[in-house]
């Protein structure tokens, strides 16, 4: 249309210049005739008069002649010219109608596609479709199976007066037919109405209902409202899928939370629920466990949600950290001695192993045992056999082993750190621990943990954390992960004046981190860029969970994942490849 356009204009340009060009000739020469008759009156002494009188009407005639045929000329070239002007005007104003639209439309789609409320996009969606279209009404309505309406947004929103009512009989038709409905009324002034209902699959979630008065709707307004309705569709079935996924979580969680004690573990995010359900699946087995995780995770909490979920809850619970106490002093520390086996050895004390007998012991930072140590362990975790120092009898302890480290073991057996029989004797089961980082969903739960806990222990009053604070630890990264977040929390507490903790009283690191989280772009590559980092830090683990969840509960056939999904196949194969599931997992096609 663009290039239409310039054509136009360029044909335009150049009528208007020939246009110019004849109308100075014939002016010109109209002038030239003029003259001739002047001259022609000021040589009348020595003409006869008859012949006189007759050349100067011939001459009069030819001039009103020409001006006559320049008038006609003159006025058609105008009129042509008029017309391609009024055409090229309307196509330069559908032109820009058009882009008013697109671009309308474009930033309905980026504002849909970063909003993950309801409540805040629908209303702009109605009130930029109204916009668009230069409806007087527009009503946007959700509703449930029984045509039930769940959620109305209607533009414009009217504080007092007469409230607009759609048709409750062109509503019915749409939402029982599924079907269109474009009405122009015979009243005077015309009044347009389309009502249309919100597809998904099979199923109407709602509708869309426009009127406006003087003008009827057409088809390219009804094409443009189709095209709408499908963005409101996809909108609301995310929301619905999303908000489905996040209740089958948290009630995965709280069930888990119920059947085990796993209530001093905070969070419902994927990554803390994930971990929760290895921990139910391994806590009553009596195999080994290995915890990873960066200090700071919660490994310690963890291992004591598994002893307290397992058979032996009853039993002692002993912890040890490897790398507190020195190599000298570890043996002892782990198999005990007998008096005097050693300078200052005054009596008999047991070892950690003995006091855990029937329990479980958890061996905090394994990774830093010594090589002599780490034999002796093999033995006891292959026979439950061990010698105190000083004794030359053999002890047996019945004990259940979890281990711990925040360093990459499988490494320190390629480098000969630590022994690969020991390690698989360890790492029967596996469970790693996400960062604080990687779990950005928990922050809020566990800020709101500690608030409570310090505000208690420091007799302060401090109830709420004001949404700027949280928003400044949500974009932080915590090096030092839930540890760290206590910290902050408890320093806040302290320094805190009144009831509502703010963004001053936390540290200048995590205020500075967040800012720079924070900045809002100042051009297109950095609104695409901080787009990208959202999406990477919010919904990219909420849609991978979304497909795992869909192909679990279809039992991995895609096909019958995309048709509950409510999209078609290659879409949720899109997603598959996105996050590599389905490259990783080619059996779970059909």
């Amino acid at each position: 249309m663009k290039i239409a356009i310039g054509r136009s204009s360029e044909r335009f340009a150049a009528n208007l210049e020939q246009l110019k060009k004849e109308s100075a000739r014939q002016i010109k020469r109209s002038f030239d005739s003029i003259v001739t008759i002047r001259d022609f009156l000021s040589r009348t002494d020595s003409i006869d008069e008859s012949k006189h009188y007759t050349t100067l009407v011939s001459k009069l005639d030819s001039v009103e002649k020409r001006l006559s045929t320049f008038e006609e000329s003159l006025n058609d070239r105008v009129g042509k010219l008029i017309r391609e002007y009024d055409k090229l005007k309307s196509e330069v104003d559908a032109l820009a109608k058009e882009r008013n639209i697109y671009k309308a439309l474009y930033d309905l789609s980026m504002e849909i596609s970063s909003q993950r409320d309801l409540g805040d996009v629908l209303p702009s969606i109605i009130r930029t479709t109204a916009e668009i279209l230069s409806c007087d009404n527009a009503v946007l309505q959700l509703t449930d199976d029984q045509g039930a309406i769940l959620l109305q947004y209607q533009w414009p929103s009217k504080n007092g007066g007469d409230k607009f009512i759609p048709s409750k009989q062109i509503i019915d038709t749409v939402l029982i037919t599924g079907n269109v409905v474009c009405i122009r009324s015979d009243d005077d002034p015309v009044e347009g109405i389309v009502c249309l209902p919100l597809l998904t699959g099979e199923e109407t979630l709602g509708l869309i209902y426009v009127s406006r008065g003087g003008q009827e709707f057409g088809q390219f307004d009804i094409e443009l409202l189709k095209t709408i309705s499908a963005k409101i569709s996809v909108t609301v079935e995310s929301n619905r899928l999303f908000s489905d996924l996040e209740d089958s979580r948290q009630t995965l969680v709280e069930n888990l939370r119920e059947k085990y004690a796993f209530d001093e573990i905070i969070g419902n995010s994927p990554e803390i629920a994930r971990v929760l359900a290895v921990v139910a699946d391994v806590a009553e087995s009596e195999s080994a466990v290995l915890i990873e995780g960066e200090s700071g995770t919660g490994k310690e909490l963890l291992a004591r949600a598994i002893h307290f979920s397992s058979l032996r809850k009853d039993k002692p619970f002993v912890a040890i950290n490897c790398g507190a106490i020195p190599e000298t002093l570890l043996e002892s520390e782990l198999f005990g001695y007998e008096k005097g086996a050693f300078t200052g050895a005054v009596q008999k004390k047991p070892g950690r192993f003995e006091l855990a007998d029937q329990g479980t012991i958890l061996l905090d930072e394994i990774g830093e045992l010594p090589p002599i140590l780490q034999v002796k362990l093999l033995r006891f975790l292959q026979s439950g056999e061990f010698e105190p120092l000083g004794s030359t009898s053999v002890k047996h302890a019945n004990v259940r082993i979890l281990s711990a480290t925040k360093r990459d073991l499988a490494k320190m057996v390629k480098t000969g750190e630590f022994r690969d029989d020991l390690y698989y004797r360890v790492n029967v089961i596996a469970i790693k621990l996400p960062s604080l980082a990687q779990r950005k969903g928990d922050i809020e739960s566990l800020a709101n943990h500690f608030l409570k806990m310090y505000t208690a222990k420091n007799s302060k009053n401090v109830r709420h954390i004001d949404e700027t604070a949280l928003n400044y630890l949500r974009g932080y990264q915590f090096p030092g992960n839930i540890r760290e977040l206590e910290n902050i929390i408890e320093r806040a507490v302290v320094l805190c004046k009144g009831e509502t903790l703010v963004s001053e009283d936390l540290p200048e690191q995590v205020r500075r981190s967040g800012m720079a989280e924070m900045t809002q772009p100042s051009n297109l590559t950095e609104l695409k860029e901080l787009k990208r980092k959202l999406w990477k830090k919010f919904m990219e683990p909420v849609e991978r969970e979304f497909a795992l969840r869909l192909l679990d509960e279809c039992g991995g056939n895609i096909s019958a994942s995309a048709r509950q999904a409510g999209m078609h196949r290659k879409q949720f194969q899109r997603i598959l490849k996105r996050h590599k599931l389905y490259l990783k997992e080619p059996n779970r096609e059909e």
